[in-house]
C-alpha cells in the first residue's frame, strides 16, 4: 500500500497452489520480481539467482535460508557452469517433493517492457522434471508475467499475470533434447508475451496505461486482455498528448475523477503535509543514496525497498520517542499508529495532485478526448 500504489494479480490459479511447480518467468525488475511472486503463494517458493551473489560466506547464508539457490552464468566463468547440474539437480530434488521453483527464463534483468530471448535453463529443468516418473504427469511450468507502470518511480502500479500452465503432452516426443529445449523456449515465450504490455512505438502509452488500469473501465474483462486492446487503439493517437504528461502519467480520467482529486488535495493538505515533514528527513538522503550506490544498474528499486524495510522501524521508533518525550509518554503508542498512517496519506496526496497537475496540462480538446477512452 505504501511502496507500491496497486499491486494487481491476474489468476486462475490459487495462492495455496502446491508443486511440483515450475514457475517461468521475465525478469525486469530485479529482487522485486521474486518477492512479489513469492509473496502470493502460500507454500514456500525456491528462487534462482546469479551465482555472483553467493561469493560472500555471509550472504550466501542468508540466501540460503531464504530458499534461494545460485545458478551461472558464462559471464561469471566456464569453471562455474559445472555447478550448474548440481542446482539442476537440487530443482529437481525440490519438484519431486512437491516443492515450487522460480526462474527467470531471460537469465538476466533489463528495465524494459518487452521480452528477450529465454536462456536454456528453464527447459532443462522441465524436461527433466518430466523424466522422473513419480511426477511426469503432476508437474508444469507455469508462466508468470509482470508488468511495472515504471522502473524508477516510488508508487507504481503492479499486474501481473498468471498465465495457462504448460504440461508435457505439449512438448514434442522423439526430437532431440536441444529440439526440445527451443520448442519448449517458444512455447513459454508465446506464453509469457500473452500476458505483457509490450512496446510497439513507444513506452508512453504502457506507463498511461499501468498507471491509470485501477480507473479505466475494466468490467469483467481479463486486464491485460482489455488493456492490450486499448493499447492498440493508444498506438494509433498523438504521442503529442502522452509527452505532455508527467512522469507515470496519472490524470483524470472523467470530470468526477477530477473532483474528487481536487477535493481529497484540499482536505488532506494539512495531515499530508505534516506526513511529509516528518517523513523526508529519512526517505529523500536514503533515496539519493541509494540512486548513487546503484546508478546505471537495475538494483536501484530493490535496494530502496531493502533498506526502508531495515531503517524505517528504527526511524520511526526515534520519531515515535522524541514525540513521546516532547509532549507526554501517552502519546506514544498513538504515535506508533498515526505515523505510518500519515506517511500513507501523503503519498495519496500526491497522487491526487500529480493527476491534478497532469491534468491541467492537457487542452480542452485533449482532456475531452481522455474521457472518451473510458469505454467498456
Amino acid at each position: 500500500m505504501i511502496f507500491f500504489r496497486k499491486i494487481v494479480f491476474e489468476s486462475g490459479v490459487s495462492s495455496h497452489q502446491k508443486g511440483p511447480l515450475l514457475l517461468a518467468c521475465n525478469h525486469p525488475n530485479s529482487f522485486l520480481d521474486a518477492l512479489l511472486i513469492g509473496s502470493y503463494f502460500k507454500h514456500p517458493v525456491h528462487f534462482l539467482a546469479r551465482g555472483d551473489a553467493f561469493k560472500n560466506p555471509l550472504v550466501k547464508k542468508i540466501l540460503s535460508a531464504l530458499k534461494v539457490i545460485p545458478i551461472y552464468r558464462l559471464s561469471e566463468g566456464k569453471e562455474c557452469l559445472a555447478l550448474n547440474d548440481t542446482t539442476f539437480g537440487k530443482c529437481t530434488d525440490i519438484l519431486v517433493n512437491g516443492g515450487i521453483v522460480l526462474i527467470f527464463s531471460e537469465g538476466l534483468c533489463l528495465h524494459q517492457w518487452k521480452l528477450t530471448s529465454l536462456k536454456k535453463g528453464t527447459a532443462r529443468i522441465a524436461l527433466n522434471a518430466w523424466k522422473q516418473p513419480e511426477i511426469a504427469d503432476s508437474f508444469c511450468i507455469l508462466p508468470v508475467s509482470l508488468n511495472y507502470s515504471s522502473f524508477t518511480r516510488f508508487r507504481k502500479n503492479v499486474i501481473i499475470d498468471f498465465g495457462d500452465t504448460i504440461r508435457h503432452n505439449e512438448i514434442p516426443i522423439g526430437k532431440p533434447e536441444g529440439q526440445q529445449i527451443i520448442e519448449l523456449n517458444k512455447l513459454i515465450s508465446a506464453r509469457l508475451e500473452k500476458g505483457l504490455l509490450l512496446e510497439a512505438n513507444d513506452q508512453s502509452t504502457i506507463q498511461f496505461l499501468l498507471s491509470n488500469f485501477c480507473l479505466l473501465n475494466t468490467g469483467n474483462h481479463k486486464l491485460i486482455m482489455f488493456l492490450k486492446k486499448k493499447q492498440t487503439l493508444f498506438n494509433n493517437r498523438s504521442n503529442a498528448m502522452f509527452d505532455k504528461l508527467k512522469g507515470t502519467k496519472k490524470v483524470s480520467l472523467s470530470t468526477i475523477s477530477f473532483i474528487a482529486s481536487t477535493s481529497v488535495v484540499f482536505i488532506l493538505f494539512i495531515p499530508a503535509g505534516v506526513g511529509l515533514l516528518l517523513h523526508l528527513p529519512l526517505y529523500a538522503p536514503f533515496k539519493n543514496y541509494i540512486k548513487k550506490k546503484t546508478q546505471r544498474t537495475v538494483f536501484f528499486h530493490s535496494a530502496l525497498f531493502g533498506g526502508l524495510i531495515i531503517i524505517y522501524p528504527a526511524y520511526s521508533i526515534i520519531m515515535i520517542a522524541t514525540v513521546a518525550i516532547v509532549f507526554e509518554s501517552s502519546t506514544f503508542f498513538t504515535a506508533i499508529v498515526v505515523m505510518p498512517f500519515l506517511a500513507f496519506i501523503a503519498l495519496v496526496w500526491m497522487d491526487c495532485l500529480e493527476r491534478i497537475i497532469n491534468h491541467n496540462k492537457l487542452s480542452k480538446i485533449e482532456r475531452k478526448e481522455i474521457r472518451t477512452w473510458r469505454f467498456k
